[in-house]
Parts: C-alpha cells; structure tokens; sequence
C-alpha cells in the first residue's frame, strides 16, 4: 500500500519528530511511505542516521494558486488514484482543499488527518476567516470534508474529550494517538544508563517567547539542590543571552552548577545527554505534546511541566511520573524541581517510567495501531 505524508516547508529538525518518524515507521508496517515536502529546507542537509531509510521527495516551486501549493495540486493530479493513504496534518483550510481534492480524486483512498492541535483551539468551532462570506464558505467545504476523513488522530485524550464536544461529527472518525520517541532507533544505541548522574536536564530554542526560559532563571533563587547539576541544551538567543548575564552579575553564585551548553547537533550525543539526567523539565508556556518529554521518559526521567503542556497529564501518568509546577510561577518551578530530584531518587522508579514509555510511546507500537486501524485488522 502507498502512502504519502505531506508537510510543506520540512527542515531538517522535522525528520526526527512525528513528521518525519511517523511515515518512516509506517514503512515498516507493509507501506511503501514518502514525506512529500516543498521549499528549500532540506537542501545539502545530511539526512539523520534514526531515518535514514526514509524516502523524501521535495516537490518544485510552482508557486500558489491562492494559498496552496501549485506543486502539490499538480501532484494530486496526476497522482491521487495510486495512493492509497493521504496523510495530512492540522485542522486549517489548506487541509481542508487537500484533503477534499484527493478524496474526489480518489474516493477510495484513507484520508488521515494528524490534528497536532493546541486544546485551547478545540474548544470552540474553528473560525476559517474573520470575513464572515469567506469564512461560512470556509465551514460549508470543512463540512463536506469531515464526511471525507476516513481517520483524525489527536495527541492528548483532554484534547479528544474537547474535540468531541466541538465536533461531534468527528466522534467515530477521531481516535487518540500519541506521538512517540524513536524506540528501534533508540534501541540500537548501548547507553549506559548505569551511569545516572545528579543532572537536571531541559532541551529547548533559550530565548523563544513561548519557550519561557526566563522563567528558569527567576527559579534560581529558590531553587535549593545542593550536589545537583542543570544542564541546558540548546540555541541561546542574544536577548536571552543578555538576560542571563544580568542575573550572573546580579546573583554569580546562582550558576555554579548551571551549565548552557549551546546546540548539541549530534544525536546520538544528544540522547547521551537523556540518558545521563534523572530529571527533565521544560518552562514553556504551552506545548500541543512536547515530544522532548517522550525522548527523556524513554530513559527513565522524571519529568516536570504544568497544565498548559496538553499532553502532560498522560506523559506523566496524571503526576505518577512526573512533578507539576504553577504556569509562569518560578517558585512553583523551584520546588516542582525539588520534588522531581527528590523523587527520581526513589527504588525503581526508572524502570517504572521505562515500562510506562514502553507501554504508551513506542512509535514502532504506535504505527502498528495506526496501520492496523487504517487495514482494518
């Protein structure tokens, strides 16, 4: 069966997430897959060694016809009727078009939208345009789609309780599913987790808005972790640069055991990295999933995050394995971090959070679900 995931615009940091993970597994699960993709993103960039089997196909710049690609159209055109799966993401009016192009194209083929959708967008009906003529146009055509999808796919089961709510048409077409860490891939590698260190970890882009590190920076006051290292990985912004200077000339004695450590573009130094920690948090304000989560339950973290993170309540088994702190509050930060050192100290718990991962975000586990659903086994 051929199936075709489209995802204009992939850069290379895509490939090692659900964009690129989901249709290399589903080659594993009796598809002939692609990531079909448009721009420039990937052009002289060495494709990872996690999937490196993936087949990619950038499509020419043909421009647009309003705001779709003219390259993907053509595609459909001459393609549709040979694919078997379409595989589009997000709830917008670009799937919209796609998805009802390549069902009357093809109306046998399995439309399969990922929605990868904040929940604060689920909980009212999504507003196409602020024009209202173009926007109930925009509803009419979401309509018609939603009788098309064969599949929607959520990412946390809060999101699906909402969806269900806002869409009731969508309720025997939506399914929740995860994303996943790359496991076969994870696997291969001997780490040696034996080797636990005393190590906060946290992997973001230091400096973006909504990544919220200032956030950890305020924490470090009250944060009382003595023999414990932090370790941050991760491009620094020169804004966010000047702000850390700030607090090290203020408070020098805060960084002691504060380590920014820049990008870590190896991966496999990367994971290292995972592995060596007992601990992982993220600061941000929200995040639909927060893929960096799975990565560090896969070795056995504790990890810390609040209730704007959607998926955190199922990443953590609802704070069995992992700490809540109060959004955008740094001494909650502080002493979730506390709790979290505290806790991964415990008898067991790795192999705990391991078996948990296991259990619920494998990606070779998760495509076999999704294959057999979309087979109907």
């Amino acid at each position: 069966m051929r199936w075709v995931t489209f995802f204009p615009g992939v850069h290379l940091e895509h490939l090692t997430k659900d964009v690129g993970l989901l249709p290399y597994y589903m080659s594993q699960n009796g598809f002939e897959s692609t990531l079909l993709t448009t721009g420039s993103g990937l052009d002289d960039c060495e494709i990872p060694t996690e999937v490196r089997s993936l087949r990619l196909n950038t499509l020419p710049d043909e421009g647009k016809s309003f705001f779709l690609e003219k390259s993907f159209l053509n595609y459909l055109d001459e393609h549709a009727k040979a694919i078997d799966v379409l595989h589009l993401f997000h709830h917008n009016r670009d799937t919209i078009f796609y998805g009802l192009k390549y069902k009357k194209l093809n109306p046998n083929g399995f439309l399969y939208i990922k929605l990868d959708a904040y929940n604060q967008h689920l909980i009212r009906k999504k507003i196409f345009s602020k024009n209202p003529f173009k926007d109930f146009y925009m509803q009419i055509k979401a309509r018609k789609l939603y009788k098309s999808v064969d599949l929607f796919t959520i990412e946390n089961t809060a999101g699906k309780s909402m969806a269900e709510k806002t869409y009731p048409e969508w309720k025997s077409k939506l399914e929740y599913l995860p994303n996943g860490c790359n496991d076969v891939y994870l696997d291969s590698i001997d780490f040696n987790t034996s080797e636990k260190e005393n190590v906060v970890l946290s992997v973001g882009r230091l400096g973006s808005a909504d990544k919220n590190y200032d956030l950890f920076l305020r924490a470090l006051e009250h944060i009382h972790l003595p023999g414990w290292k932090f370790r941050i990985i991760g491009p620094l912004s020169d804004e966010f640069s000047a702000s850390m200077e700030k607090y090290k000339k203020q408070r020098p004695d805060l960084f002691e055991n504060v380590e920014f450590t820049g990008v870590i573009r190896d991966r496999e130094k990367l994971y290292r990295e995972y592995s060596r920690a007992r601990v992982f948090f993220l600061p941000s304000k929200f995040e639909s999933f927060g893929i960096a989560f799975v990565e560090a339950l896969y070795f056995g973290n504790v990890i810390v995050g609040h209730n704007g993170m959607a998926a955190f309540d199922d990443l953590s088994s609802k704070g069995k394995y992992g700490e809540y702190y109060e959004e955008n509050n740094s001494e909650s930060l502080a002493m979730s971090l506390e709790r979290a050192s505290e806790n991964s100290m415990n008898k067991g718990i790795e192999e705990q959070i391991k078996a948990h991962t296991r259990q619920n975000f494998y990606w070779s586990s998760l495509a076999r679900r999704l294959s057999s659903r979309i087979k109907n086994e």
